[in-house]
């Protein structure tokens, strides 16, 4: 129903799909408790599976929902949007925070000089255009030296089709009620 009563606003919006999504804050109800259980389980992989880092890349940052978590385990975030709302929207939700920061971006085509401990591309690659997509994956070997991707669990062919068949990846489902509902891999 709530999605019902925001489909005008998405018709009429003359901007992009990503700025349409935005005019409602928090369009992806993060707060639910599944997705609350990913973000804590994505947090347990990296720190178990992954490893300690220092620095974080966040691909698809959003609002800074999952950044808040990311930022338990490093000392820096810089997290990538391709919507300006939702860059917006994290600056000031993490205004006090230095060690976080965001900024406009669309994935392959992300400019960043630096190299980053993780780079992480957490239920965004099925966004990308299938073209596209093994220059996501080089975009983030070039940027990290840890890397770790996540798909809602209907949509792990992306995963089978583009990363395992060219990376020397670790993976392991997240499940939630017992049943598969992300597919996490990182190499």
């Amino acid at each position: 129903m709530r999605r019902l009563r925001r489909l005008p606003e998405y018709i009429i919006h003359p901007i992009s799909p990503w700025e349409r999504l935005y005019l409602t804050k928090n369009p992806w109800s993060f707060e639910r408790p599944s997705e609350v259980h990913r973000f804590e389980e994505t947090n347990r992989l990296i720190r178990e599976r992954v490893g300690p880092v220092e620095t974080i890349f966040e691909i698809g940052s959003a609002e800074g929902d999952q950044t808040e978590y990311l930022s338990q385990l490093a000392n820096k975030v810089r997290g990538v949007e391709i919507s300006l709302t939702a860059v917006r929207r994290a600056q000031y939700k993490f205004a006090n925070n230095p060690k976080i920061s965001f900024s406009v971006g669309k994935a392959p085509d992300i400019r960043v000089s630096e190299r980053f401990d993780l780079v992480t591309a957490l239920e965004v690659v099925y966004y990308v255009k299938p073209k596209n997509i093994p220059a996501v994956f080089e975009m983030m070997d070039r940027l990290g030296h840890k890397r770790i991707v996540s798909v809602y669990w209907p949509h792990k062919r992306v995963l089978d089709d583009f990363l395992f068949p060219t990376r020397n990846t670790s993976r392991q489902i997240i499940y939630w009620e017992n049943k598969p509902r992300w597919l996490v891999a990182w190499w």
